[in-house]
């Protein structure tokens, strides 16, 4: 990863860096164990890129999709994005109220929801999902190899957040409404 990603003073550099990994500019970033994001992501990289350059920085998402998957089983995905937002500034609120404007839901990782909420399942089988709270060491480990100075400000002031989409295969309602704040 090298001195990319140790440069890093804030929270905003590290959406800025996050978006230039998601564009091909920046080789690799913390927390990922490929080069480049999965080919279902292409799609999302134009909104996901925005969203790092306003400040809220993405480690995870996935489109919404519903259908005959690789091995002939039925896959159903909710459209989600986790992600890190300074909380201070106005962006977080805004980008709250934005999701719940669009009926999307939310979750901070410091407060998990009292029943798992499945972002996959494969023949109506969870396969994947937010159901128990981070480890403390979490954050370090995602973040592993940025500056020291941006990984007290992430937590200082990050908050955690994943925003989906509560219907399965639904893909043009979560973007849309994350989109609209950043542009």
């Amino acid at each position: 990863m090298g001195s990319v990603w140790r440069s890093a003073q804030t929270i905003g550099d590290l959406g800025r860096m996050m978006a230039g990994w998601l564009e091909g500019r920046i080789p690799a970033r913390p927390g990922y164990y490929d080069t480049r994001p999965d080919t279902e992501t292409n799609p999302l990289i134009p909104t996901l890129a925005r969203l790092n350059r306003a400040g809220i920085v993405t480690v995870d998402s996935q489109p919404g999709l519903e259908g005959r998957g690789y091995d002939g089983a039925h896959w159903r995905q909710k459209a989600y994005v986790e992600a890190y937002i300074d909380d201070r500034g106005p962006l977080l609120q805004q980008i709250l109220r934005a999701a719940d404007a669009a009926g999307m839901g939310t979750i901070r990782a410091n407060r998990p929801p009292s029943t798992p909420v499945p972002f996959t399942d494969r023949d109506g089988q969870p396969t994947a999902g937010i159901t128990v709270r981070y480890p403390r060491n979490q954050l370090a480990r995602e973040w592993e190899g940025i500056g020291r100075r941006a990984f007290r400000d992430l937590r200082a002031h990050g908050v955690h957040l994943v925003i989906y989409d509560p219907v399965w295969g639904r893909n043009d309602r979560l973007w849309p409404a994350l989109d609209g704040v950043v542009r």
